[in-house]
Formats: structure tokens, sequence, C-alpha cells
């Protein structure tokens, strides 16, 4: 027993794992210090500002590459790798700019992002790359880097947005937000282990090549990833039409309060279980029990959190944030199904790229927006529900999609593991 143990945690996926949390819980060291600092310093009407802005970027960031740089970790050869990256910065470009064009039609729904359409651009041309960069670490796991640059990230945020209050009262976070994106990435752009000389190499023929070859890509993930991003997006881009901007800064707040710490974890454990589920697949290797194990595991984590956050959620915020800020608290425990949502939907999202469940994906992002809009629209118009309560049905709703899109994962991961038997 105790020699398992001793093996357990010398494995290459506890290792890379713990080099991603040291970053992490630094990271959220760093976070949980500064969201009081700038909930002091700034209005909840810029945090609402920021909420709608991060909605945006996060939507056209989903689908801008065209998902080529999901397909990054699987090449073989380090040159189709290369040129994917490459096709993906390519896409980005064109679809950013066509995007933030269109946001400039004299369209009424625009007119809340007068003189924020650049900053969008930017903000999403910025979290492409971090994300490509990431993904390229992956490939190689140099996860080190990954861990070191979300601590860089979060500090630059927080220096950026705290030094431009007196320049930017209600963009400050915005402005930060971009500035400290833009380092944390060219941190991870000098560290990679990368050839500039392969890249500069890497002609139209061979993305036209690549291109064909991983075709499912972009004809099914970047819908799919489109759809899903709206629907994590949908709330704060409806909220816009039925509560004020104040009140969507409180919502942001306590969405950051659940979501900071978790993402941050689950984005790390992500990287880790993808790059180790891509090699047990390629070494046909067994799975299922691997994979029941992992999600067991952040499901009793994210239960602890849970409790934590119902036990000190009232005393956090009115100590750390200040009694203005004191419905983040109520808004921050409702939205606990969302948190436990979260940390249990990583190993299903690295399940559906190793296994290239494009088609999949592609039906139930449809049908998990679907639900949610419905579900959102119908609170709104046809009841009289308290905002809090509305977000906590929201919030039970987004989990029940998640349990069920990870049952049906395990189904296809048992069709895996009977081929690999039956060979």
């Amino acid at each position: 027993m105790i020699y398992k143990i001793k093996s357990v945690f010398k494995s290459s996926f506890v290792r890379n794992a713990s080099k991603l949390a040291s970053g992490t819980i630094v990271a959220q060291i760093i976070a949980f210090i500064t969201i009081p600092i700038l909930s002091r310093t700034y209005s909840q009407e810029a945090f609402g500002l920021l909420a709608i802005f991060s909605a945006v970027v996060a939507f056209i960031s989903s689908f801008a590459t065209l998902k080529y740089d999901t397909a990054l970790v699987l090449p073989k050869d380090d040159k189709d790798a290369y040129t994917l990256l490459k096709l993906s910065n390519i896409a980005t470009l064109i679809v950013t700019v066509i995007c933030v064009s269109f946001m400039f039609l004299p369209i009424p729904y625009f007119k809340q992002y007068q003189g924020l359409q650049v900053l969008i651009g930017i903000g999403v041309l910025l979290s492409v790359n971090y994300n490509n960069s990431a993904l390229w670490n992956i490939r190689y796991k140099q996860f080190n880097h990954t861990a070191i640059s979300n601590v860089i990230q979060s500090i630059a945020i927080f220096l950026a947005q705290y030094l431009l209050y007196h320049y930017f009262e209600l963009k400050g976070l915005i402005i930060g937000n971009v500035i400290g994106v833009f380092i944390a990435g060219i941190y991870l752009i000098i560290n990679r282990d990368f050839d500039w000389k392969v890249y500069r190499t890497i002609t139209k023929d061979n993305m036209r090549e690549q291109g064909k070859r991983y075709i499912d890509f972009p004809k099914y993930f970047t819908a799919a990833n489109a759809i899903l991003s709206l629907s994590s997006s949908l709330p704060v881009l409806l909220f816009v039409k039925y509560i004020p901007l104040s009140q969507i800064g409180v919502y942001g707040i306590a969405l950051r309060i659940i979501s900071q710490p978790v993402s941050l974890i689950a984005n790390s454990i992500r990287s880790v279980i993808l790059a180790d589920m891509a090699e047990r697949k390629n070494q046909n290797k067994s799975i299922l029990k691997w994979y029941i194990k992992i999600f067991s595991g952040l499901s009793v984590v994210s239960l602890l959190a849970s409790l934590g956050l119902i036990l000190l959620a009232d005393y956090i915020v009115n100590i750390f944030l200040g009694k203005e800020w004191a419905d983040a608290a109520l808004y921050a425990k409702m939205l606990i199904p969302l948190l436990i949502g979260m940390m249990i939907a990583s190993p299903g999202t690295a399940a559906i790229r190793v296994f290239e469940m494009q088609k999949y994906n592609f039906k139930y992002s449809i049908f998990s927006l679907v639900l949610k809009a419905m579900t959102l629209l119908g609170l709104f118009s046809w009841t009289n529900l308290d905002f809090e309560y509305i977000i906590l049905i929201y919030a039970v709703v987004n989990l029940l999609i998640i349990l069920g899109n990870n049952s049906i994962i395990l189904i296809r991961i048992k069709v895996y593991e009977q081929l690999i038997e039956a060979s």
C-alpha cells in the first residue's frame, strides 16, 4: 500500500499537476488580495463594464482560431504542429478584424460597446496568443512556464488596473486587463520551446494540407465552441437588457469570487489531463478507471469548496470587499452549482478533444445554449423571482447539463476500452 502511494506521488501526472498547482495557488492568493483593493477603488459600474467586455472577448476568442489551435497537441510531427499554429494565427487576425468592424455598424445593440471596439479586438488577439502559447507548452509538457505565467498575469493585471484608475475611472479595469494578458503572453512566447525558423518556412501548401487533415475542427468545433462560449457569456449579455450596470458589476464580482480560483485550478488540471489522456490513447492504454478517479477527485474538491463558500462567503465579502458589496456574497452562494460544474467539467472537455468528438460536441453545444437561453428568458419574462433565485436556477440547470455530458462521454470511453480489449 505504501509503495502504491509513493508511486502515485512520483507519477508524471502528479508532478505536472503540482507544477501548475504551485503557480495556481500563488495566483489565487494574489487575486484574493487584490479584489478588495480594486472593489474599493472602482465603482460597481466599472466592474459591470468589465464583465460585459470579458464576455464579448471570450465569445469572439472561442471561434477566432477556427479551433485549429485545439489540435496543436495531436500531430506526431512537430512541423505539422507549427503549421497548425500559423494557420490558427492567420485565422484569428482575419476573424477579429471582421468582428470588430461589424461592431462599428449602427446597430442599436452595439451602442453599449461604443469606445470599446478596438479594446475588444486587442483583447481577443492577446487572449488567443496566451492560450496558443499555453497549448504549445502542453504539447512539450513545459507546465512550469504556464504556472509562472499565471502568476505574472495576476500581478500585471492588478498593477495596471490600480495605476490606471486616475486616468480611466470606468475603463481602467478593462485596459489593465489587456495590459496584464499582454505581459503574460510575452513571457510565454519568450520561454516556450519554439523554433521561429521552422515557423517561417511554413507555406500555404503546408497550411492547406493540415487544414484539410483537421477539417473537422473548424467544421464542428468552431461553431460548437462559439455556441458554448455564448452559453457561458449568456447571463451577462442578457442581464444588460434586464438589470442595471451596477448590479451586473456585483454579479461579476460574485462570479469572480467562485470562478477565478476554480478556473485557474480547472485549467491547470485540464492541461495535464489533456496531455496525459492523449498519451494514453496514442499508446492504447486504459482510460476508463483513470477518468473516473479524476472525476471523483474533482467532485470531492468542489463539494469541499462549496461548503467553505457557504460558511465563509458573508464574512469574506463584508471584511474584504465592504458592506456595499454584501449582495456579492448572496450571489456567490447561489452560484455554487456553477462552481461544481466548472470544476468537474475538465475531464469531459479533454476527452472531447482527445477522442475527436466534434460532431457530438456540436450537438451538445446547441442543446446547452438553447436550454440555458430558454431558462433565463423564461425566468425574466414569465416570473417575478428575485435576481438571486434566477441565477440559482440557472446554475442548477448548468450543472445538470454538465453531468449529462459526462455520462455520454463515459459511454464513449467504454466503447474505446472494448476496442482495446478486442485488439
